[in-house]
C-alpha cells in the first residue's frame, strides 16, 4: 500500500536553488528531471541530463539543482507499507533511468495528486493505489529499455504518438509522409523506423487497425455496411471488402452473421 504525503509538478527554482538533505528523509522521493542538474547522492555526484528519473531510499543522503541555471522537475514524497507491499520486489530505488516520455509522469502525478487531495475516503486509497502502480510500472519500463538507448531514440514518444491518433482516427486518410512531415523527417525514414519500433509497416499497421474496427463495429452494432465502409476510411466499397476478406477469410456480411450465430 502506498501512501502520498506532498509532490509537485514542474516546479522551477532557480540557480541559486539546491535541496541538499544530508541525512535524507524518512519516505521515498520520486524525482523526475526536466533540466540540467548536478546531483550527489550517497557521496557520489553526478551530472544530469534532462529527462531522468530516480526514486530516492529513506535515510539516503542527497542533493541536487542546477547551478548553470533553471532546475526543474516532477517530484513526489510517498511512503509504502512493506507489510503488503515487498520494496525489494518493486522499485529500484537510488538508481538514474532514462525517461521517453516525461509528460506521461507529468500527467499520472498530476493525477496522483488530485486524487490523494479531492477524492472521496471511499476511493481513495484504491484510486492511490493504482496511480502508484502504473508509475511504478512505467519506472519498471524506462529500466528495460535503457538497454537499447540507440532503439529508444528522440523520435520514439513521437511515433507512439502518432500510432495512437492512427487508432483513434481510422477514417483518416492522412499517409505516411503526412506524419512524416509532422515530425519533420522524410517518408523513408518514417517508414523504416515506424517498422522498427513496431514490427510492422505504417501500411500493414493502419490497414490492420481498420480491419480490427471494422470487425467491432460488426459485433457490437447494427451500422449497415455500406456506412462502416466509410466510417472506416474507405472511398470504394469493393477496396473495403477485398483487404476485409484477406484479412478475415469472411465478408463482412458472412463475418456478422457468424459472428451472431456464436453469441445466439
Amino acid at each position: 500500500m502506498f501512501k502520498i504525503l506532498r509532490g509537485g509538478c514542474n516546479t522551477r527554482h532557480p540557480s541559486s536553488f539546491v535541496m541538499n538533505r544530508p541525512e535524507g528523509v524518512d519516505n521515498y522521493v520520486l524525482l523526475i528531471i526536466k533540466s540540467p542538474c548536478l546531483f550527489k547522492i550517497k557521496g557520489e555526484e553526478y551530472d544530469i541530463a534532462p529527462d531522468t528519473g530516480i526514486i530516492i531510499s529513506t535515510k539516503t543522503a542527497y542533493s541536487y539543482g542546477n547551478p548553470n541555471g533553471e532546475y526543474m522537475d516532477d517530484w513526489l514524497h510517498f511512503f509504502i507499507d512493506e507489510k503488503t507491499i515487498p520494496k525489494d520486489s518493486l522499485i529500484k530505488s537510488n538508481t538514474f533511468f532514462k525517461i521517453n516520455d516525461s509528460h506521461l509522469f507529468t500527467v499520472l502525478i498530476r493525477q496522483l495528486l488530485y486524487e490523494s487531495l479531492y477524492t472521496n475516503d471511499k476511493y481513495k486509497k484504491e484510486n492511490t493505489e493504482y496511480l502508484m502502480r502504473i508509475i511504478m510500472n512505467h519506472i519498471e519500463v524506462c529500466f528495460d529499455n535503457e538497454i537499447s538507448d540507440d532503439f529508444y531514440g528522440p523520435y520514439y514518444s513521437k511515433m507512439k504518438n502518432i500510432r495512437i491518433s492512427m487508432q483513434s482516427s481510422i477514417y483518416n486518410s492522412r499517409k505516411a509522409e503526412d506524419y512524416a512531415k509532422e515530425i519533420g523527417i522524410s517518408t523513408s525514414h518514417f517508414q523504416h523506423m515506424y517498422k522498427d519500433y513496431f514490427g510492422i509497416s505504417f501500411q500493414k499497421d493502419f490497414i490492420r487497425m481498420r480491419i480490427d474496427y471494422a470487425k467491432d463495429m460488426l459485433e457490437t452494432t447494427d451500422i449497415p455496411i455500406e456506412r462502416l465502409v466509410e466510417f472506416c476510411g474507405y472511398n470504394n466499397e469493393m477496396h473495403f471488402y477485398r483487404q476485409f476478406k484477406e484479412h478475415t477469410g469472411q465478408t463482412p456480411a458472412n463475418y456478422r452473421k457468424l459472428f451472431r450465430n456464436l453469441l445466439f
